[in-house]
């Protein structure tokens, strides 16, 4: 055992210094840098920086990755084409404003969706200012802590607002005091009429689920777009509905906003829509004609925002064209409080929004890297072909040349320059790979939500597939009766037993087979991993080997009712070498008290295990089998910051092609993705 892995040893230490002479005489003939160095990745804010507003705009990379991009035998072979629904193929025509032609154009825009995203209260209000003030109330006080809004942010999950984010107190009038003078966090927002005057109802923004921070304030500055792996969106909601009294009765929406942390199941809204709404008006018209709960999709992690610049589509599975901005106004369009013409007029707003996520770029490793080790790694992820000598012989290989490169894209200037890799160097850092289910094996819920064609063909005939450029679609029609009336031709549709009723749009939903591998850059800062958040650190994605199934992060100080703790979001609970989360491992097995079922559910409740079970046993056929109650006592919440990939849709497996490398070759790739 001792000769092997002397053996082993001997032989990846000569493979790292022979890629190192080979990245040294490459250097000394090719003068583009191995390493990228600026820190603004995003394509058109860097084409922009110091420029006049009359600059024109470069071409956005995504938008070459089309049918026909790919060269036989390059290390990247796209397969996750962009669709252009600003100049939508024909028979198609554009409804949509014109999309930013310089740089002037664009700073508008950007800035206009950067005031949507801090003042605008996009989803259902779910509480009022006044039940939020007494929200200490529920967690067992008497009298109201001075540091309630610290004690807000820990128990949610959720980060301070780097601007003045406001609600009234109780004896403020919002609109006599510009909102009133208390702060809201990050991700909740107070409401504001059509005319804009506040309400002083309580909602939630995009920013719950795309913002959060890595380190303190006095660590780091904050950054938009990390995706908020702390939220605890069931507790926020259980919480907020308690707290008016009325709202205990939405608690029962068969609705599972979250079993955990840093995971929801938002996209279980495509589920829901139709049950709601005539899709092709978004008009309120309840029927379950077009209601089809077949499969749950699970949880999953919402993408950081500054991923969008480089994604050719978008949602795990790769399912639209990240030209479709509608996808992104789900919660929007189920805020019954809008008509059908202010569901479908949020369309505008959303491309501005979505211009300022391509402004987006992430920070910048604050520690010491190696640039010789980093150098070594970049060869290695363009280079080094998994499957190599035999290895992986059970898993199928992708296409392209069998590096990381060939699923995330390529991001050093000098192989993004090789047209044996790209084959236009403007597609450095685009993310254009939908990695088939075979090959990456990681849990297969989520990629599963839309395999029912009847789900896919209610999307396909609907306003959020921009039906409405198609040139027979017709009017709107916003009343209830002739919804309800319309409902009856789109089913038969849905279900096969109809020609088609609503017209599709240009942007359908793909039918799935595998998952969009992500942008990398900061991926340094985007633990835990997965599209489940089930893997803390890169270093386990990469040694499949070392995963741990149930494990805990560390976690803020309690409150004097030893409740309250949150995740610690500070860069000591943050592995700067294995680039993820400090977690501790929980050592469970079976035992007579355990849930037979569940492995490692000692520290779940009982009613938390029960619905855990029936998701685990029929979760996979009916969607309505996964929910989770509502978080109510201290065990309950405890429980929900333990990550245990045994519950439904958080298996840890998969991305295991990577068991080939070995540990040298790691540290090296690791060292990489610091510069990215």
């Amino acid at each position: 055992m001792r000769l092997r892995w002397n053996r082993e040893l001997a032989f990846s230490s000569f493979l790292i210094f022979a890629l190192s002479a080979l990245s040294a005489s490459r250097a000394a003939a090719d003068p583009l840098p191995l390493l990228e160095s600026t820190a603004i990745r995003s394509p058109f804010a860097a084409a922009c920086a110091g420029q006049p507003d009359s600059t024109p705009l470069p071409v956005d990379p995504r938008t070459l990755v089309v049918p026909g991009v790919n060269k036989p035998g390059a290390a990247v072979q796209f397969n996750a084409y962009w669709v252009d629904l600003h100049t939508p193929p024909a028979p198609f025509v554009s409804n949509l404003a014109p999309n930013p032609k310089t740089c002037g154009e664009f700073r508008a825009s950007v800035a206009r969706g950067r005031t949507n995203i801090e003042t605008r209260a996009y989803f259902q209000p779910f509480t009022t200012s006044l039940a939020y003030y007494n929200l200490y109330l529920l967690w067992g006080y008497l009298i109201r802590p001075a540091d309630f809004d610290d004690q807000i942010i820990k128990r949610y999950g959720l980060a301070k607002a780097p601007f003045r984010n406001p609600y009234p107190l109780p004896w403020e009038n919002p609109n006599l005091t510009n909102g009133g003078s208390g702060q809201l966090p990050l991700g909740i927002v107070q409401e504001r009429d059509e005319n804009g005057f506040y309400t002083g109802k309580i909602s939630s923004g995009c920013s719950g689920c795309h913002d959060s921070r890595l380190g303190t304030e006095q660590e780091a500055s904050f950054v938009w777009g990390r995706s908020n792996d702390a939220i605890d969106p069931g507790l926020i909601q259980s919480d907020f509905f308690r707290s008016t009294g009325v709202g205990t009765v939405l608690q029962l929406a068969p609705v599972p906003w979250s079993v955990g942390r840093g995971t929801s199941d938002a996209i279980g809204i495509v589920d829901l829509l139709p049950a709601l709404f005539d899709m092709d008006s978004l008009a309120l018209a309840p029927s379950l004609l077009e209601y089809f709960p077949t499969h749950a999709g699970g949880m999953s992690r919402a993408p950081n925002w500054w991923y969008r610049a480089f994604k050719t589509r978008q949602f795990w599975d790769g399912a639209l064209t990240s030209d479709n901005v509608r996808s992104e106004m789900a919660f929007g369009i189920a805020n019954l409080g809008r008509t059908p013409a202010q569901r479908r007029a949020l369309t505008a707003e959303f491309e501005d929004n979505d211009n300022f996520f391509i402004s987006l770029s992430p920070p910048v490793y604050p520690k010491t890297i190696n640039t010789a080790l980093a150098e070594q790694g970049a060869v290695l992820f363009h280079e080094r072909d998994l499957w190599a000598n035999g290895a992986n012989a059970n898993i199928p290989k992708a296409a392209g040349n069998g590096s990381c490169a060939s699923c995330h894209g390529v991001y050093s200037p000098r192989y993004a320059a090789n047209p044996a890799y790209l084959p236009d160097p403007r597609l450095k850092g685009i993310a254009g790979v939908i990695t088939p289910i075979e090959t990456i094996r990681t849990d297969p819920a989520r990629e599963q939500l839309m395999a029912d064609e009847r789900k896919r063909r209610a999307w396909n005939t609907s306003f959020l597939a921009y039906n409405d450029q198609a040139p027979n679609h017709g009017p709107f029609y916003d009343d209830l009766i002739s919804s309800a009336l319309r409902r009856v031709p789109r089913s038969a549709y849905d279900n096969g037993l109809g020609p088609v009723y609503s017209p599709e749009g240009p942007n359908t939903w793909i039918e799935p087979f595998g998952y969009m591998a992500p942008p990398l850059y900061g991926s340094w800062a985007s633990a835990p991993y997965f599209h489940n958040g089930s893997v803390p650190t890169i270093w386990e994605v990469l040694k499949p080997s070392d995963r741990r199934s149930v494990w805990k992060r560390q976690q803020t100080s309690a409150n004097v009712l030893g409740t309250n703790a949150g995740y610690d979001p500070s860069h000591a609970s943050y592995d700067f070498a294995k680039l993820g989360w400090k977690v501790t491992a929980l050592a469970c097995g079976d035992v007579p008290s355990n849930d037979p079922f569940i492995p490692c559910s000692q520290e779940m409740a009982t009613a938390d295990i029960l619905f855990a079970n029936i998701a685990n046993l029929v979760a996979n056929y009916n969607s309505l089998a996964y929910q989770s109650p509502p978080p109510v006592t201290q065990k309950q919440i405890r429980s929900r910051m333990i990550f245990n990939s045994h519950l439904y849709g958080l298996d840890n497996g998969g991305h295991d092609f990577t068991q080939s490398l070995t540990d040298d070759e790691r540290w090296a790739v690791i060292e990489y993705l610091k510069t990215l």
